[in-house]
């Protein structure tokens, strides 16, 4: 039986993405306001550069996953 190759994906580093940019956008949304997140201690736009990181990190993990395994099934 043909095994199936496995693909790396880090949820972990596409779930904290998200939550670092919805937490960047609920400090900026209360900011307007006056008021500010009680745990984050940086600038919304701070908060956003760590979620475009993270995010372009696992994109770039997953490309070279997908090539790798692309270059290993064309190999004979």
């Amino acid at each position: 039986m043909d095994k199936q190759p496995d693909h790396f994906s880090a949820p972990w580093l596409l779930g904290t993405s998200f939550l670092l940019l919805g937490a960047a956008m609920v400090e900026k949304g209360l900011n307007i306001f006056g008021w500010s997140l009680p745990w984050v201690d940086v600038f919304p736009r701070q908060l956003l550069d760590w979620a475009v990181a993270l995010a372009v990190f696992e994109i770039a993990l997953s490309l070279r996953q997908l090539l790798d395994a692309r270059v290993r099934s064309a190999e004979p």
